[in-house]
């Protein structure tokens, strides 16, 4: 077991989306920065102030340059992620957790994570400072996981300090209170990350290293379950939604799938839809790949209490 970090079952349960005025004063006042300029700029790699809420899931320590990132985390608030619970939990479901840090504001995902990342686009040069390495102190699983299966694939983690926000680390909004369940189903939505390692082709992706940003297709569970009926290994829930694409493009567990608030007929904030917990290609004849994310709705409120626990 890595020590410093504590892994626990919280007994909160899945509450209604209604917050008391208490709670809610828990989440950030500004969340999710949008420029409209970059929503529609069709480019696949982001700009470095683009989804900056974006974490890499260290494991093993930060001084270490062979550290492994398999996973990824969303900031949600200047203490507090939101990550797949199968990213922190041993093999062995000991509750041992391997995962000891998440670097915030990482451009490029390479070995150098001391130093910031330049890039040369479109004849002009674009850098980004040195991420910041930010030890977790405590996480919380959902109560309802059990490792080897895809429901309740979520847990929060508070961090040693608050990390420092710039323009290039920011959280990531909540689904709004009055979200209505649903309201997701057959939309395409923004999904953000870093390319799985072990689907990295540089033949196919193009400077594959870079956070990058893509679209996905949502489903309804029904169809997503009959393109996976040959493969037999798909339970879902209510608590999934399902994207589609016709072309691979595997992004880590824990890119977050983001949709807009739109205030006043103008797109206002990125929110937290869900996050992605597994993937898969379907069974027919032509292959689809299937992206299957933990919808945070219905969690929203057991993150908030959560967050409340666990803050001083």
């Amino acid at each position: 077991m890595v020590t410093g970090v504590r892994v626990i079952f919280l007994i909160f349960g899945v509450f209604p989306a209604f917050l008391s005025p208490t709670r809610s004063q828990l989440l950030p006042q500004e969340c999710g920065k949008l420029r409209e300029t970059q929503l529609h700029n069709e480019m696949e790699i982001t700009a470095p102030n683009e989804f900056t809420w974006i974490g890499r899931v260290g494991y093993g320590e930060s001084s270490n340059p062979d550290t492994k990132f398999p996973c990824l985390a969303v900031l949600i608030h200047q203490r507090f992620a939101i990550l797949p619970a199968h990213c922190v939990l041993s093999d062995d479901d000991s509750g041992n957790s391997t995962a000891v840090f998440i670097l915030f504001g990482d451009w490029r995902a390479n070995s150098n994570f001391k130093r910031g990342d330049c890039r040369l686009e479109r004849g002009s040069t674009t850098c980004s400072p040195p991420p910041q390495a930010v030890d977790m102190e405590q996480i919380s699983v959902h109560p309802q996981f059990k490792l080897g299966e895809h429901d309740y694939d979520i847990a929060l983690a508070k961090m040693v300090r608050n990390v420092e926000l710039s323009e290039f680390v920011q959280p990531l909004c909540l689904p709004p209170a009055r979200e209505i369940e649903g309201n997701h189903i057959s939309r395409r939505l923004e999904m953000a990350g870093f390319v799985q390692e072990h689907s990295w082709n540089e033949a196919k992706i193009l400077d594959v290293d870079w956070r990058r940003k893509v679209a996905r297709h949502t489903t309804s569970l029904e169809f997503c379950t009959s393109l996976t009926e040959a493969l037999g290994e798909l339970t879902l829930s209510q608590n999934h939604l399902c994207g589609i694409e016709i072309e691979a493009n595997n992004l880590m567990s824990g890119s977050p799938l983001m949709d807009v608030e739109v205030v006043d007929g103008k797109p206002r904030n990125f929110y937290l839809v869900g996050i992605n917990t597994f993937g898969t290609v379907s069974g027919t004849a032509s292959p689809i790949f299937i992206d299957g994310f933990m919808r945070i709705l219905p969690f929203r409120n057991w993150i908030l209490k959560n967050i409340e626990y666990a803050v001083p």
